[in-house]
Order: C-alpha cells, then sequence, then structure tokens
C-alpha cells in the first residue's frame, strides 16, 4: 500500500513538471519519499529487519522522487536542496548496489519523464551560466548528469542497416555529422573539452574528443573511396536512401535529384505536412494520394533520415485495389513482383505514412517517392509536440520571423521611371571601373537584408 501511494505521488510529480508547476513537483516529490522512509522504532526497541521485496521496491522508488525533487529544485534555483539530493541518489546507488538507480532512469526513459529532468540538467548546467548556479560545486550534478546520458545511449533504438555497417566495420564513436565537403571541416567541441559535457550531447555536430575527430576524418575518407569503388565498378550495394542523399548533397543542381514537384503526379494530402501536438503522447498518419497520367510505376518510398526516424514509418501502400501490408516500423518499400493492375491511361497510388512519440520536442522526416526518374519526388513533414504554453512563445517567434518589413501599398512607395544615360561623366567611368558590378555566381550572402556596412566608398 505504501509503494503505491509513493508511486502514485512520483507520477503526481512528473505531471507536475511537465506542467511547469515546480513547488507542486517538490511537495509530490517529498511526500512520495516521506512515505518511502523506513518507519522509526519506538525510543528502546530493536530496529526490525526489513524484507528484501520492500527495500529493492522502494529503492528504484526513491531515486525516482529525488530526480523529480532534484529538477524542481534546479528551475526554483535552489542549487544547495538540489545538490543535497544528488548526494543522496549517488551515495545510495553506492551503498546499496543494486542498480536501482539505472532501473529508474530505464523507467523514466520508458514513461518520457527522462527527457524532461534531463532538459533541465543540461540547462542548469549548461544553458543558464549567469543563475547563480556558477559558483556551486557542479561534480555530483554532473555525475547524474552523465548516468543519464549513458541510459540513454544504452537504450538507444536499434541500428538501421547503415549503422550496422559501420558499427561492424569497427567505428567506436557518433557517426559524423552529414553536409561535409571536406574532412577538415570536422572541429572539436570547446564547451565538451573545457567542462567534460556538452549541452547537446550525442547531437552535437562537433567531436568531444581527439580520437572522435580523427575517427570522424577517416570514415570521411573510407566514404569517399567506397563511392568511388561504387562508381567504378556500377555495383552500388549501398543503401538507397545513403546514396540518394550524397548523390542530392553532391550535385551542382540538387533540385534535379530530389524536388517537391513531378510533372506529370498530382499529389494530395490527407491533412497539413506540418503538424502541431500539445501531449507528449501522441500519434499523427498522413495519407499521400498519387494520380499519375500518364501511368508511371512507383518503384521504391523511403523514408531519408536518421535524426527522428524511430517516431517514423510507413504504414501501408496500395495500388489500384491492392492494398499491400508493411511490417511494423517499415522504413523503405519497394513493390512485389506482380504490378497491380491500374488505369489505362493513368495510375493511382495510395501512401500512408505514421507518426508517434511520447516526449515533447520537433521532429521531422522527409518521404521520398521513386518513379524511376529523376527528378525523385519527395514530401517533407514535420510534428511540433509542444505544452500548451511552449507553443504559445513558439507561435509568438514564428510571426515574428514573418514580420520582416513593411508590405509595400499605394501610399508607401513611389515609382521613378528610369532613363538610361548614353554618355557618361569621367567620375562615373571611375567609379565603374573601381567598383565591378557583383556576379550573382561568385558573390553570395548569409544575411536577410541589406545594411549600412553594403555600401562603401
Amino acid at each position: 500500500m505504501a509503494d503505491r501511494r509513493a508511486e502514485k505521488s512520483c507520477e503526481e510529480a512528473s505531471r507536475s513538471l511537465a506542467r511547469r508547476e515546480y513547488e507542486a513537483a517538490v511537495s509530490h516529490s517529498t511526500d512520495a519519499l516521506v512515505v518511502l522512509a523506513p518507519p522509526a522504532p519506538p525510543s528502546g526497541a530493536p530496529v526490525p529487519p526489513s524484507s528484501p521485496s520492500l527495500v529493492a521496491a522502494a529503492g528504484p522508488l526513491r531515486s525516482r522522487a529525488l530526480l523529480y525533487r532534484i529538477s524542481a529544485f534546479l528551475q526554483l534555483k535552489n542549487y544547495d536542496e538540489a545538490d543535497e539530493d544528488c548526494k543522496h541518489v549517488l551515495a545510495e546507488e553506492i551503498a546499496r548496489g543494486d542498480g536501482s538507480l539505472k532501473a529508474s532512469l530505464r523507467f523514466m526513459l520508458l514513461d518520457g519523464s527522462l527527457q524532461e529532468v534531463a532538459i533541465i540538467l543540461s540547462k542548469a548546467l549548461y544553458g543558464e551560466p549567469m543563475n547563480g548556479i556558477v559558483a556551486k560545486d557542479l561534480t555530483r550534478l554532473k555525475m547524474l548528469f552523465s548516468e543519464i546520458e549513458l541510459i540513454k545511449r544504452e537504450m538507444a533504438p536499434e541500428y538501421t542497416e547503415e549503422q550496422e555497417e559501420e558499427f561492424q566495420d569497427g567505428w567506436q564513436f557518433r557517426p559524423p555529422p552529414r553536409g561535409v565537403t571536406s574532412s577538415e571541416e570536422y572541429t572539436l567541441c570547446k564547451r565538451y573539452l573545457e567542462q567534460g559535457l556538452c549541452r547537446y550531447g550525442a547531437q552535437c555536430t562537433s567531436a568531444h574528443s581527439q580520437e572522435e575527430l580523427m575517427e570522424w576524418q577517416k570514415r570521411y575518407a573510407s566514404r569517399l573511396i567506397r563511392l568511388k569503388q561504387q562508381q567504378e565498378s556500377k555495383h552500388f550495394t549501398e543503401s538507397y536512401m545513403e546514396t540518394l542523399i550524397e548523390k542530392w548533397m553532391n550535385s551542382l543542381s540538387p533540385e534535379k535529384v530530389l524536388s517537391d514537384y513531378l510533372e506529370g503526379v498530382n499529389v494530395e494530402t490527407s491533412s497539413s505536412l506540418s503538424v502541431t501536438v500539445t501531449t507528449k503522447k501522441s500519434a499523427h498518419s498522413w495519407t499521400f494520394s498519387f494520380l499519375c497520367r500518364p501511368p508511371r510505376k512507383l518503384f521504391r518510398i523511403a523514408l531519408l533520415y536518421d535524426a527522428h526516424r524511430p517516431h517514423f514509418f510507413i504504414t501501408g501502400v496500395s495500388s489500384g485495389e491492392r492494398l499491400q501490408a508493411l511490417p511494423n516500423g517499415c522504413q523503405e518499400w519497394t513493390p512485389g513482383e506482380e504490378v497491380a493492375d491500374n488505369g489505362l491511361d493513368h495510375c493511382v497510388y495510395n501512401v500512408a505514412v505514421g507518426f508517434s512519440t511520447e516526449i515533447f520536442g520537433t521532429f521531422r522526416q522527409t518521404v521520398v517517392f521513386d518513379f524511376g526518374s529523376e527528378p525523385v519526388l519527395m514530401k517533407r513533414i514535420m510534428v511540433d509536440a509542444a505544452s500548451i504554453e511552449d507553443l504559445e512563445h513558439l507561435m509568438a517567434a514564428r510571426q515574428q520571423l514573418l514580420i520582416t518589413a513593411k508590405r509595400w501599398d499605394p501610399s508607401c512607395k513611389t515609382i521613378v521611371e528610369f532613363c538610361p544615360n548614353e554618355t557618361m561623366a569621367d567620375l562615373e567611368r571611375s567609379l565603374l571601373s573601381r567598383y565591378q558590378i557583383p556576379l550573382s555566381a561568385v558573390v553570395y550572402s548569409l544575411k536577410k537584408k541589406k545594411t549600412s556596412s553594403d555600401y562603401k566608398l
């Protein structure tokens, strides 16, 4: 009964954290810890031995309650209390030696609450350097954050075929970030080298050690060699997705490799490609309907990117009246040997793509539909999973981005006729010779608008 009360208090603490009700989270966590505390014996009475089953059950629950309370204390800027609870978590784990902390972290990862705790710890350690915690000893919090990151890596989704192949090749570190055109572009993470941890974790695009940097450079060279061998032998054994991404990134005309429009193929979707949900545990699906005129065979469907791959999957494909059943978590589809009958002057395909999550975040994926020629048709889908409060901030930020300049109307513009001057004065000639007209092919600007520094005498 006591364990049930403690478990209920832990659930309430987790929900309070998600709702940003930190005082309530502290209260519920404390209630759970009080329930789990061993009863004090009467004065002078011998201390009865605790049941091993009760101790085993209370360990993970107590760790969870302490983790929730640590997170709430950090958000309330009560760093001394957070550090004290952190000391108890680590000390009890060492004293018990039964893996209670890891069991708690695994449970929290499965129910989605560990993500909230990890984000709070990361922000406290690296995201808010001026909030007072800089003067504290961060050793215990860093140790706890390391345990969380370790569990997240251990329980990461299973390898994709590409990752498994890389693992068998003997690579020991994270896969290098995409988008580089030279191995010299890989860099070391300054924050990780100085502080021993990085707020971006496994998503950081810089190497977290000299060894990892060297491995990235080796993998880049290995990939170039493999691509060259494939091109020479004309035997493409690499995955379709990897090959398509490489070709798109290295092409001088990427729009000829991947495009969101394909002539002769009309696409309709059952819902917006960008959707928003307000609960952690959410699901969504899109149905893409293709009308091909003249008829075209759909050779392949694939989800391109690895970052959010566990959250997206192909759930069904139909050609005409035939529906092809797909396995759970399908990431790539190719048709069977038989070709389904369709119209004489057209053909119709329906493709269903699903999404699911148990954590908040922004999830993106690109679905490609290969009709046997380039460009390959692509559709980008996105899901924002956030609390109502976060969504309000997000919408305000997006609205601000849309307002970049005052819209023109008849009241704020004056049209002046341009009359070219056939004869130029010496001053004009000297200026033209001194300041050459920029060529768009060699001059690039990353800024959204012109500034005073763009014009110089």
